[in-house]
Parts: C-alpha cells; sequence; structure tokens
C-alpha cells in the first residue's frame, strides 16, 4: 500500500511541476514577444524622427 500511495504522489508532483515549468515557459515566451514588439517600436520611432531632421 505505501508503494502506491508513493507513485501517486510521485505523479501528483510530477504534474505539479509539469505546470509551472509551462507557464514559466509561457511567460518567457511572452517577455520576449513584448520586448520584440517595443524594439520595433522604438526603431520605428527613431526612424521617423531621422526622417523629419533630413
Amino acid at each position: 500500500m505505501k508503494d502506491v500511495l508513493k507513485i501517486v504522489i510521485a505523479i501528483i508532483v510530477i504534474v505539479i511541476v509539469w505546470k509551472i515549468v509551462k507557464g514559466l515557459i509561457g511567460l518567457l515566451v511572452g517577455l520576449a514577444v513584448a520586448g520584440l514588439v517595443v524594439y520595433g517600436a522604438v526603431k520605428l520611432v527613431e526612424g521617423v524622427g531621422q526622417k523629419r531632421l533630413k
């Protein structure tokens, strides 16, 4: 009976860890996309500013 309990606890721990890792990966992807959007916006604004100076 103790072995079955250990297996069930191990499965529950694996599921929880997987959900945490999946959430962290999603967060990192979201931050990367946000960074690219901000970078693109800055480059766009800089490009417009340079065109006005010419």
